[in-house]
């Protein structure tokens, strides 16, 4: 209680107000900035259901404990991937049929030496064959460094 006695608040206030409204208006853009970007992802992901309402839904790998690995789609067929998110988890949309899909892999682990060591795969294009309506999971087989394609339980 000592501690707090010695604290001016207004003291405080009065020297370092500028800092204090420039830190409170960056949160406030954050937080703007973060439902406009979710809003949009929203709307695009329902013209995207709506041009292909049979679209499969790839489920990418995402882990974060000691060590953190994660798939990462650059793009499908040229284009932009139409990314949704579901609770934790996250993937994209894919039309039915033959798609080119360009993905990497990233995985890190802590270190003895260093504070972690990562390894990426790089940007690698594969070809996805999806069924309409079907879910499925894109992961990476590390021992055998090459990435896995298979039908979710759906």
């Amino acid at each position: 209680m000592e501690f707090l006695d010695q604290i001016n608040l207004a003291g405080l206030w009065e020297q370092n107000w500028f800092m204090f409204l420039v830190i409170g208006a960056a949160l406030a853009g954050s937080v703007v900035f973060s439902i406009v970007r979710l809003r949009g992802a929203r709307a695009s992901n329902k013209s995207f259901l709506a041009e292909h309402p049979d679209a499969a839904k790839v489920y990418l790998v995402t882990k974060a404990l000691v060590a953190t690995e994660a798939a990462r789609v650059h793009s499908v067929n040229g284009g932009k991937p139409e990314n949704f998110f579901e609770g934790s988890k996250n993937g994209f949309y894919l039309a039915p049929g033959r798609s080119s899909v360009e993905i990497s892999y990233t995985h890190s682990r802590p270190g003895v030496l260093h504070k972690s060591v990562t390894t990426s795969t790089g940007v690698v294009k594969k070809e996805l064959v999806t069924e309409a309506n079907k879910s499925y999971f894109l992961g990476f087989d590390r021992k055998a460094e090459n990435f896995t394609f298979e039908l979710t339980g759906n």
